[in-house]
């Protein structure tokens, strides 16, 4: 893997990898006004990647509102269609240069890293250590 990411925008950038980001970005929410409302409209795909390809994508401004429950708390939400924009360049290149840089020990959000392999090796760690003293 390259240590650079530098003329891979246009490599990458295509309508099927920004709908690919759509479809892991609703995963969960797709009973939410926006997501229906995005999803009937093919014609919004088409204009985020006009936009992206040439260059005058701005970032929506965040809607903010408060949950209470467990605790009180202040959130701040960007549209939808920025959530689209932040899965696809996480996936496309972020994750694939910045994940192997990591430790074998490190598991959070990682793909292919669970959370059982994490126990496995915890406890063989500990097994380990047990003997020892």
């Amino acid at each position: 893997m390259a240590k650079w990411i530098r003329n891979k925008y246009d490599e990458i950038l295509s309508y099927e990898s920004l709908m690919r980001a759509h479809k892991l970005s609703c995963k969960g929410k797709k009973l939410r006004r926006e997501v229906i409302l995005f999803s009937l409209n093919e014609e919004e795909i088409k204009y985020l990647y006009e936009k992206l390809k040439s260059g005058t994508y701005v970032h929506g401004k965040y809607s903010a509102f408060k949950v209470y429950e467990p605790k009180e708390r202040f959130i701040e939400k960007a549209p939808y269609i920025d959530r689209i924009v932040h899965r696809w360049i996480v996936d496309n290149f972020l994750a694939p240069y910045y994940v192997p840089s990591f430790i074998k020990t490190t598991y959070a959000c990682i793909k292919d890293r669970r959370n059982a392999q994490c126990n496995i090796r915890f406890a063989i760690r500990n097994e380990k250590n047990e003997k020892s003293i």
